[in-house]
């Protein structure tokens, strides 16, 4: 009887350790162009690619210059994982940062800026062209759900349902064992 109730002991407690939350959020993979890359022409677009799909809702997406010019000449596009913003040129040669906010499929809003460098001054865009950067007014996404009330089944409950019964079974087998 010993023996079993250390091998329940022993499952309990690896069980309880093996039970963690998924990690769902999603995470920047790539972008197009890298962080801190140095181009000698101006891309076209900027190309960011997620490890999971982003909603299509609230992507934001801004290239600024040094001179804290926007040269974005779209909203940005989303496809699955994927979120572009095509660009008029660029401005003078100098520093220039992708900013980007979007919203993960779980709904959690991720944030981040790369940094990358212009060479020689863009001959398509003499000036940033016009955009309202305005974001004071903009949709802001619905506070992020809380997992345990997104649908799914919350893992917690699994994990205090296998410690129950594993409880139960230790205290089975030891008051088997003293009668």
């Amino acid at each position: 009887m010993k023996r079993l109730a250390t091998l329940a002991v022993t499952l309990l407690v690896a069980t309880a350790l093996s039970v963690t939350p998924a990690s769902a959020h999603a995470t920047l993979q790539s972008s197009n162009p890298a962080e801190n890359a140095v181009l000698d022409v101006a891309p076209d677009e900027v190309t960011l690619t997620f490890n999971q799909n982003v909603q299509q809702n609230f992507a934001v997406v801004t290239v600024v210059g040094s001179d804290q010019s926007q040269w974005g000449a779209s909203d940005p596009v989303v496809d699955g994982d994927t979120v572009s913003l095509d660009l008029d040129g660029l401005g003078a040669a100098g520093e220039y940062t992708i900013g980007y906010r979007v919203v993960s499929a779980d709904g959690h809003p991720i944030t981040g800026s790369i940094p990358f460098q212009l060479t020689q001054a863009s001959p398509a865009a003499a000036t940033p062209p016009a955009t309202n950067l305005d974001f004071t007014n903009s949709a802001e996404p619905e506070a992020a759900e809380d997992p345990a009330d997104s649908g799914g089944f919350p893992i917690w409950i699994i994990a205090v349902v296998v410690i129950a019964i594993g409880a139960s079974g230790v205290l089975f087998a030891l008051r088997k064992r003293s009668i």
